[in-house]
């Protein structure tokens, strides 16, 4: 993997952020899908909207009976995208 030294400080203070098991596994989807996006060539924004648009969607699934509703998912999906910031 090529991320910068900061990428893993922020991804492993992020996990830290949220104490809760399931927050940190949105946290970890963001920043997977933000890493991603990134080698694929997204821009930090477009990477960062696209962690958002993860995780709203799959709160979207969640409304459909699936599970549970928490914004605050959506919000630890997209705060994976910190990977992104150089």
């Amino acid at each position: 993997m090529d991320l910068p030294l900061e990428a893993f400080a922020f991804l492993a203070l992020g996990l830290f952020a949220f104490p809760e098991d399931d927050k940190r596994m949105h946290f970890l989807a963001g920043a997977a899908t933000a890493e991603t996006a990134r080698r694929v060539g997204f821009t930090p924004l477009q990477t960062c909207g696209a962690t958002l648009a993860l995780g709203i969607a799959k709160e979207a699934w969640d409304a459909t009976g699936r599970g549970q509703v928490e914004a605050k998912d959506a919000i630890a999906t997209a705060a994976g995208c910190g990977v992104t910031i150089r």
